[in-house]
């Protein structure tokens, strides 16, 4: 059971992850080649900063007060779980995402420029 319930956290949280980065990294792929390193960061903060704080809110409320909620105490420590990942992945997404593409900035413009040459 227990083994069961943390391949449901672990797909949940990574799915809303892997979706959050892509959201952010989407943005800021369409408005690098016209922008600065700084001015593309920027934009795709401010585009991708709605969707990923409303999404992130919902998971992390709406799975919370389930939690506190449900009276079996396995489903409520699942959904608190989920809660608690959701916040942290929602916090590194929002501040550390943007540093790690700022750092491999050269890197995706490299392949970008190598792989439309050839």
């Amino acid at each position: 059971m227990y083994y069961l319930a943390l391949l449901i956290v672990q797909c949940i949280l990574m799915g809303a992850t892997i979706d959050w980065g892509i959201l952010f990294a989407s943005y800021f792929r369409e408005t690098r080649p016209g922008l600065s390193r700084r001015e593309a960061l920027t934009a795709a903060y401010n585009g991708s900063i709605h969707t990923i704080l409303t999404s992130s809110l919902v998971v992390v409320l709406v799975t919370g007060s389930v939690g506190f909620l449900f009276e079996n105490p396995t489903i409520g420590e699942i959904c608190l779980t989920i809660a608690k990942g959701a916040l942290c992945a929602s916090v590194l997404i929002i501040f550390v995402l943007p540093g790690v593409v700022a750092a491999f900035d050269k890197l995706i413009n490299r392949r970008k420029k190598t792989a439309s040459s050839a």
